[in-house]
């Protein structure tokens, strides 16, 4: 039997959240460009409900949703202490999501709840590891607007917010992709929320996944920290058989429609906060992979320094990326618990057959007098 590896291009189950089919981004029905514009919470909501929320179901979202940032004294208090350790962020982010689900109510708390309290948490252990006061929210703010007030401890510009909100909008779902199936394969056996978000948090961590956007700025970094030639730079990696990260993407061959969105957004921030020279080597590198090896930059790729400019570490891009996710993540695990099927596909095995243990026993055992 040949079998795609990865399942790609495998249909495993129906969703009525998001789609990539035909290269084309789409959230219910919406496509991703006509989104970005919108409130994180709009879209939260949409991908929760399958459509868009009146204004007044809107705002009252918006105040559930800020009213509920707020972590446990019990959440805290071990989280002044794990957030500490001098592990990865995202080793961080898995232990402490699990800890959410003993510090808090499981049986009753709801995705909402459970959304801002993962902001939260994830703010919390930026301003921990950075030696910072923890912030509370912002009534008057956003949910986005707040959460990066939280992670800086600077209440945003309206550009800024603006700029923010679309990028959290753009990685808020992302169909099937190795996290979101891990938390459907979780929900599918009737686990409880928390248990499928540490799953998610567990497959983001991997490099083949999350940690992109994160590997993308080093790369930036060495190029220009030591004022190498940026196409020089991706010759060599690529005549050592070495990624050149931030390109290509299973889905999406003829380019990543969330790439073009963040490019501006990136672009104008490098101006900004005088980043140029990243953005500068960016689109050297771009021009060369798209007519060298026919490539797209891909989400992560522009994602990385748009956190750059924001005044975000680099290791702590992939828990961002995992705070702006966990609405999608949300999403399927409601969506795989209404189907109440167990996730369970067969393999082909290919290993030995037709072996004898009692004859192969007797040989090794001999053997070893």
């Amino acid at each position: 039997m040949d079998l795609p590896k990865g399942l790609a291009g495998v249909i495993v189950d129906e969703t009525e959240i998001s789609s990539t089919a035909g290269g084309k981004l789409i959230y219910s029905g919406y496509p991703i460009a006509e989104l970005a514009d919108s409130t994180y919470e709009e879209v939260v909501f949409l991908l929760w409900h399958s459509r868009l929320p009146m204004k007044a179901e809107l705002e009252a979202f918006r105040k559930e949703l800020v009213s509920e940032m707020v972590l446990p004294s019990e959440s805290t208090r071990l989280l002044l202490y794990v957030a500490k350790e001098p592990q990865h962020p995202m080793s961080i982010l898995r232990t402490a999501t699990s800890l959410l689900g003993t510090t808090n109510n499981v049986k009753q708390d709801e995705p909402p709840k459970i959304l801002a309290k993962m902001l939260t948490l994830i703010a919390s252990i930026v301003r921990i590891r950075q030696g910072e006061p923890m912030k509370e929210p912002d009534p008057k703010l956003g949910v986005a607007d707040n959460f990066l007030y939280m992670l800086t401890g600077k209440k945003p510009t309206l550009e800024h917010a603006k700029m923010f909100n679309t990028v959290m909008i753009l990685h808020a779902d992302h169909e099937f992709n190795a996290s979101t199936f891990t938390a459907r394969v979780v929900a599918s056996t009737s686990a409880d929320y928390y248990s499928c978000l540490t799953a998610a948090v567990c497959a983001l961590k991997g490099p083949l996944h999350g940690g992109a956007n994160e590997r993308v700025f080093r790369m930036l970094e060495e190029i220009v920290d030591n004022d190498a030639d940026p196409i020089e730079y991706v010759k060599d990696r690529i005549a050592n058989k070495l990624k050149v990260m931030g390109f290509g993407h299973r889905v999406y061959k003829n380019g990543d429609p969330r790439a073009a969105i963040l490019r501006d957004i990136a672009e104008k921030l490098a101006k900004e906060t005088h980043n140029e020279k990243y953005f500068d080597v960016q689109i050297k590198i771009a021009a060369f992979m798209l007519e060298e090896k026919g490539l797209h930059p891909n989400v992560d790729y522009y994602t990385a320094l748009v956190y750059h400019c924001l005044g975000l570490e680099r290791d702590l891009f992939t828990p961002i990326f995992a705070a702006c996710r966990t609405a999608g993540w949300l999403a399927h695990v409601m969506e795989q618990r209404r189907e109440s099927c167990l996730i369970r596909p067969s393999s082909e095995y290919v290993g030995p057959k037709a072996r004898e243990y009692y004859k192969d026993h007797y040989v090794t055992t001999k053997g070893d007098i």
